[in-house]
């Protein structure tokens, strides 16, 4: 995978969503590597897909630094094919549900008030994961949206 990344080959990054696992060691490995740095920037902004920019998103998520950080919440807020990639990557990972309902609170987590209280314990913890800004950003966002739903109780 880093050896296509080093060449300029966007295609392994292109064919499936990686896991938060495989983008911690991808990062490992490109990040002292300025131009595969600079190759997973420009796919993140500009690639052909939504897979391959939330893949290098994920990846350049996992370097140290406030100045990738920032870049990656700047594609997050502004593509939002690839803000729901990651949320529902994120909602899956940190809440334990399969990728269909993980996509589902993703995309609208005000439908589900009777799982507000656990989402929101479980999204708390994640926005302060030390190895991941998307992650980071993506639990603030869905705190922020299930934050009305909090103290609700089902008739």
């Amino acid at each position: 995978m880093i050896a296509s990344v080093a060449s300029r080959d966007p295609g392994p990054l292109a064919q499936v969503q990686t896991t938060h696992n495989t983008d911690i060691v991808i990062a490992s490995l490109a990040g002292d590597d300025k131009p595969c740095v600079s190759h997973l920037q420009r796919w993140m902004t500009s690639g052909d897909t939504a897979i391959l920019r939330v893949n290098s998103a994920g990846i350049l998520a996992k370097l140290p630094g406030a100045e990738k950080a920032a870049e990656v919440t700047r594609v997050l807020a502004h593509d939002e094919e690839v803000r729901h990639l990651y949320m529902t990557a994120v909602t899956a990972r940190t809440c334990g549900d399969d990728w269909t309902t993980a996509g589902s609170i993703a995309r609208d987590p005000a439908a589900y008030p009777h799982r507000a209280r656990y989402l929101a314990q479980r999204f708390a913890t994640e926005a302060l994961n030390p190895r991941d800004a998307g992650a980071r950003w993506c639990s603030s966002v869905m705190l922020r949206e299930l934050s009305p739903l909090i103290g609700w109780s089902p008739g």
